[in-house]
């Protein structure tokens, strides 16, 4: 979710639409940020855009209704095991129900363009887990129209 911070003017306020200056990022969770195709009517051309998600629900949506062009993982550093935030090229998502110790948790295996296999989940006890196999949730390679 995002935050707007109170003290940060809107800029621009039309239809259903507001922009800001900056808005605040919750600091613990990876983020995915979708550069979609959208047609302008009035130009009659396509025009690509940035869209910023923290769920993936949303980033599922986007890519049912929108022409998706290409997907970044923004990764905090304990996720991406670097010294700050990366942005990376985002190729699948997959998924992991697990249950250990009667506590249950889905792990999402992030694969980047360059093969790189990143694990997430919100209990971290169970990341190093191999107990089940990872299901294909999303290959956006698939999903390019």
């Amino acid at each position: 979710m995002f935050s707007v911070l109170r003290r940060t003017s809107t800029k621009v306020f039309f239809d259903d639409v507001e922009l800001h200056d900056s808005v605040e990022l919750e600091s613990f969770i990876p983020w995915y940020l979708c550069q979609v195709a959208e047609y302008d009517e009035i130009n009659q051309c396509y025009v690509s855009t940035m869209q910023l998600v923290s769920s993936i629900d949303s980033l599922i949506s986007i890519c049912q209704y929108y022409e998706v062009e290409h997907i970044y993982l923004v990764s905090p550093a304990y996720l991406n095991k670097s010294d700050g935030w990366r942005i990376d090229l985002l190729r699948a998502i997959h998924t992991c129900d697990i249950a250990e110790n009667e506590i249950e948790s889905t792990l999402m295996k992030f694969v980047l363009k360059n093969g790189q296999g990143l694990v997430y989940g919100h209990n971290q006890d169970l990341i190093g887990c191999d107990k089940a196999p990872f299901d294909l949730l999303i290959d956006f390679d698939q999903i390019k129209k």
